[in-house]
């Protein structure tokens, strides 16, 4: 859906959680459109209710050219969305994370990346009731809808079928998606790294 072959990834910090995402979403966007640039920013090394500097690093990627921002910030998700607000004239679509912000949604919202505990705090519980507890780790994914992206009247339904169509495949083991935890790594993935960022 970009229209100026720009998109822009902006992070309150790099945790591991985060830098599976962003490497997803760089491997799902090269994916697509190989020439798409990717301008990275991290806000701060733990920026995660810096909600101005959400705005600030955002307009940033804004004004680097990015017409589509994938923001993972917690509390400065909120100053993410605004700097995306205040460049409605460029027609800025923002994809948050982990809820649904639709309720303060003012036609930018694209999407977001739903995280749905229930799946593994059940595994969690299972697990306990049968004295297996603390044998393996649990992650969220998609085969347990613990993942998920929120579809918003934005999005074409011809674009919501190929994304769901791709998601079975990743669920069906047909498409890999490597996990990228490593920060260093997921930079190395991008087309352009914001200042902000080094």
């Amino acid at each position: 859906m970009s229209k100026t072959g720009s998109v822009g990834i902006v992070v309150s910090g790099e945790p591991p959680a985060w830098n599976a995402q962003s490497a997803a979403f760089a491997q799902g966007v090269k994916e697509e459109k190989a020439g798409t640039k990717i301008v990275y920013a991290v806000i701060g090394p733990a920026a995660y209710s810096d909600a101005a500097g959400g705005k600030r690093v955002t307009e940033q990627v804004i004004a680097a050219g990015a017409d589509i921002v994938f923001g993972q910030g917690d509390g400065s998700s909120f100053g993410m969305i605004e700097a995306v607000e205040t460049n409605a004239s460029k027609n800025v679509w923002f994809i948050d994370v982990i809820g649904d912000k639709s309720s303060i949604d003012k036609g930018h919202l694209l999407s977001s990346v739903l995280w749905n505990m229930v799946p593994v705090y059940s595994a969690m519980i299972e697990d306990l009731k049968a004295d297996k507890f603390g044998t393996h780790g649990y992650k969220i994914g998609l085969a347990d809808n613990s993942v998920a992206l929120l579809k918003t009247k934005h999005i074409p339904d011809a674009a919501w079928a190929s994304l769901q169509d791709l998601r079975q495949q990743i669920i069906d083991g047909k498409i890999k998606v490597p996990e990228v935890t490593d920060a260093q790594a997921v930079r190395a993935m991008m087309t352009s790294v914001s200042a902000a960022a080094q």
